[in-house]
């Protein structure tokens, strides 16, 4: 990993709330201008982990570099963008009044930028309609505008699709693709959806227990979970050789008398040409592997796969 620069690098963080662990020698490094997807179940950490980055609480111990500034600082924080938990607004000042008022107190003087934003997160018009009126899924979506008005270097996003329809996470998916496209801003982001995250990150930090088990990228991820047809025979040397006559190159043996086959083949085929050439066939079947079968596979191994 130390061919990458980091833009958050993390060493043995460690916080507690009373006699209750929320981080444990926690390791973290975050390369620079990458979409970085945070995943672990409730109560791993992800949300301290969150808001210590931001200065919203404190480690016990450890070492943190954010903007390779020891710490959180005030040039970092000035960098940064971010939705941590529930999204605060002035409920009485309308969505657009409330990001001229967040742009004023960044000292960002863009006027346009705020209704740029609104159009990006669909909300053009609603823009002049009071916050206290908005839906949960229309405050999110202005929380995310928010995040995003002064183009932050960094983005760090508890959870940014809560609340959001199919629709609007579609969107949301886009447009942070897009943020990190054309302005290199990198993404720290959490979510439950493993779906969504197996599309937009392109590296997975792994959570459990406290501490971080795991950190690849997507490219290792998908080479190491590749979706496979099994089959189950009872000579193994015989069935490779079959394999190969049919042209399938791309196969490993497994334990038990398995074989994995990642070439895109016809199973029906593999089977008669196994049958024909004598070999008993036990078992045939289809493995789609997502992100979500890679994580509690993980999880499972105690952090390794």
């Amino acid at each position: 990993m130390n061919a990458y620069t980091y833009i958050i690098e993390g060493e043995y963080i460690s916080k507690r709330f009373d006699s209750t662990i929320a981080l444990n020698n926690f390791n973290i490094h975050v390369p620079e201008g990458s979409i970085y997807g945070l995943i672990g179940l409730n109560g791993a950490g992800k949300s301290t982990l969150m808001k210590i980055l931001v200065g919203l609480e404190t480690m016990d111990r450890g070492s943190l570099r954010i903007f390779d500034h020891t710490g959180v600082t005030s040039e970092g924080l000035d960098s940064t963008g971010s939705i941590i938990e529930y999204p605060y607004f002035y409920e009485h000042l309308t969505g657009l009044e409330n990001l001229q008022l967040h742009a004023s107190y960044m000292g960002f003087h863009d006027k346009k930028r705020a209704a740029e934003v609104l159009e990006q997160v669909d909300l053009t018009a609603a823009a002049g309609r009071k916050v206290l009126t908005y839906s949960l899924g229309m405050r999110q979506r202005l929380a995310i505008a928010r995040a995003i008005l002064a183009y932050p270097k960094l983005l760090i996003l508890d959870e940014p699709t809560n609340a959001l329809d199919p629709e609007g996470i579609k969107n949301m998916r886009t447009l942070m693709k897009d943020i990190n496209r054309d302005y290199g801003t990198t993404i720290l982001i959490s979510s439950h959806i493993l779906s969504e995250m197996e599309h937009l990150a392109d590296w997975i930090g792994i959570i459990d227990q406290h501490k971080m088990v795991q950190e690849k990228t997507m490219v290792e991820i998908k080479n190491n979970n590749r979706s496979h047809l099994t089959i189950c025979i009872d000579d193994v040397r015989k069935s490779c050789i079959i394999l190969e006559r049919l042209g399938i190159k791309d196969f490993a043996v497994q334990e038990n008398n398995r074989i994995h086959i990642y070439q895109n083949t016809d199973s029906s085929m593999i089977a008669k040409e196994l049958i024909n050439g004598g070999v008993s066939l036990y078992e045939l079947s289809q493995a789609n592997k997502t992100l979500e079968d890679y994580f509690f596979a993980v999880l499972q191994n105690g952090g390794r796969q």
